[in-house]
Protein backbone atom coordinates (compact mmCIF):
# COMPACT_ATOMS: atom_id res chain seq x y z
CA UNK A 1 0.00 0.00 0.00
CA UNK A 2 2.65 2.45 0.83
CA UNK A 3 4.41 1.92 -2.23
CA UNK A 4 1.66 2.67 -4.29
CA UNK A 5 0.66 5.71 -2.39
CA UNK A 6 4.30 6.85 -2.76
CA UNK A 7 3.80 6.40 -6.75
CA UNK A 8 1.07 8.07 -6.74
CA UNK A 9 2.10 11.08 -5.02
CA UNK A 10 5.50 10.74 -7.70
CA UNK A 11 2.70 10.66 -10.78
CA UNK A 12 1.06 13.74 -9.06
CA UNK A 13 4.07 15.84 -8.36
CA UNK A 14 5.16 14.72 -11.86
CA UNK A 15 1.95 15.68 -13.69
CA UNK A 16 2.13 19.28 -11.77
CA UNK A 17 5.65 19.75 -13.27
CA UNK A 18 4.65 19.14 -16.66
CA UNK A 19 1.38 21.28 -16.33
CA UNK A 20 3.43 24.22 -14.99
CA UNK A 21 6.58 23.96 -17.79
CA UNK A 22 3.54 23.89 -20.28
CA UNK A 23 1.71 26.51 -18.79
CA UNK A 24 4.84 28.94 -18.31
CA UNK A 25 5.91 27.53 -22.11
CA UNK A 26 2.41 29.28 -23.98
CA UNK A 27 2.25 32.38 -21.34
CA UNK A 28 5.72 33.94 -21.20
CA UNK A 29 6.25 33.74 -25.30
CA UNK A 30 10.12 34.88 -25.61
CA UNK A 31 10.26 38.74 -27.40
CA UNK A 32 12.76 39.45 -29.67
CA UNK A 33 15.73 41.87 -28.43
CA UNK A 34 14.24 45.73 -30.03
CA UNK A 35 17.36 45.85 -32.20
CA UNK A 36 16.23 48.70 -35.18
CA UNK A 37 17.74 52.36 -34.41
CA UNK A 38 16.42 55.41 -35.68
CA UNK A 39 18.60 58.82 -36.74
CA UNK A 40 16.71 61.85 -37.47
CA UNK A 41 18.71 65.08 -38.64
CA UNK A 42 16.86 68.42 -39.08
CA UNK A 43 17.82 70.85 -41.16
CA UNK A 44 16.42 74.90 -41.43
CA UNK A 45 16.72 75.57 -45.25
CA UNK A 46 16.88 79.03 -46.23
CA UNK A 47 17.78 81.39 -49.12
CA UNK A 48 21.05 83.06 -49.26
CA UNK A 49 22.78 85.22 -52.09
CA UNK A 50 19.58 82.85 -54.04
CA UNK A 51 21.39 79.66 -53.14
CA UNK A 52 19.84 77.47 -50.45
CA UNK A 53 21.60 76.69 -47.37
CA UNK A 54 20.60 73.80 -45.05
CA UNK A 55 22.01 74.41 -41.13
CA UNK A 56 21.81 71.83 -38.45
CA UNK A 57 18.57 72.90 -36.53
CA UNK A 58 18.75 72.22 -32.57
CA UNK A 59 16.28 72.10 -29.98
CA UNK A 60 13.73 70.45 -32.20
CA UNK A 61 11.18 68.12 -30.15
CA UNK A 62 11.05 64.61 -31.63
CA UNK A 63 8.07 62.26 -30.98
CA UNK A 64 7.48 59.00 -32.59
CA UNK A 65 3.86 57.79 -32.69
CA UNK A 66 2.54 54.16 -33.55
CA UNK A 67 -0.41 55.16 -35.72
CA UNK A 68 -1.67 58.50 -37.34
CA UNK A 69 -4.53 58.68 -35.56
CA UNK A 70 -2.54 58.72 -32.23
CA UNK A 71 -0.17 61.22 -34.18
CA UNK A 72 -3.17 63.14 -35.19
CA UNK A 73 -5.26 63.03 -31.32
CA UNK A 74 -1.15 63.64 -29.84
CA UNK A 75 -1.63 60.75 -27.82
CA UNK A 76 0.29 57.72 -26.50
CA UNK A 77 3.81 58.75 -27.51
CA UNK A 78 6.31 55.95 -27.91
CA UNK A 79 9.34 58.00 -27.19
CA UNK A 80 10.52 61.58 -27.72
CA UNK A 81 13.87 63.59 -27.65
CA UNK A 82 15.50 66.97 -28.30
CA UNK A 83 18.02 67.61 -31.35
CA UNK A 84 21.39 68.25 -30.74
CA UNK A 85 23.77 71.12 -31.85
CA UNK A 86 24.21 68.88 -34.94
CA UNK A 87 20.08 68.44 -35.51
CA UNK A 88 20.18 65.26 -34.59
CA UNK A 89 18.48 62.88 -32.71
CA UNK A 90 18.68 58.86 -32.81
CA UNK A 91 16.00 56.13 -30.61
CA UNK A 92 18.16 53.18 -29.94
CA UNK A 93 16.05 49.82 -29.62
CA UNK A 94 13.06 50.24 -31.28
CA UNK A 95 11.37 47.30 -32.34
CA UNK A 96 10.34 46.48 -35.81
CA UNK A 97 7.50 48.40 -36.76
CA UNK A 98 6.21 51.89 -38.54
CA UNK A 99 6.40 55.20 -36.86
CA UNK A 100 4.40 58.26 -37.50
CA UNK A 101 7.10 61.49 -37.00
CA UNK A 102 6.09 64.81 -35.58
CA UNK A 103 8.52 67.34 -34.87
CA UNK A 104 8.29 70.56 -32.96
CA UNK A 105 10.39 73.74 -32.97
CA UNK A 106 9.67 76.86 -30.62
CA UNK A 107 9.80 79.50 -33.75
CA UNK A 108 8.92 77.28 -36.80
CA UNK A 109 6.30 74.94 -36.04
CA UNK A 110 5.97 71.53 -36.60
CA UNK A 111 6.49 68.83 -39.32
CA UNK A 112 4.82 65.50 -39.86
CA UNK A 113 6.73 62.29 -41.73
CA UNK A 114 7.13 58.76 -41.12
CA UNK A 115 9.46 55.88 -41.77
CA UNK A 116 9.57 51.87 -41.30
CA UNK A 117 11.88 50.81 -38.82
CA UNK A 118 12.63 47.33 -40.04
CA UNK A 119 14.63 44.81 -37.47
CA UNK A 120 17.94 45.04 -37.05
CA UNK A 121 18.41 47.66 -39.29
CA UNK A 122 19.51 51.64 -39.02
CA UNK A 123 16.96 53.87 -40.55
CA UNK A 124 17.52 57.65 -41.55
CA UNK A 125 15.30 60.42 -41.82
CA UNK A 126 16.10 64.12 -42.56
CA UNK A 127 13.45 66.70 -42.07
CA UNK A 128 13.70 69.98 -43.45
CA UNK A 129 12.22 73.24 -42.33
Amino acid sequence: MFLKTKNLFYYILLGGLFQSCDSNKNNNKLNPISSAKLNIQIFHQVLQSGSLIETPLKNVTVFLFLTEAERTSNDNVQKTAVTNDSGKVIFNSLPDDYYYITTSHPTLGFRKTETATPNGSVSYEDIIY
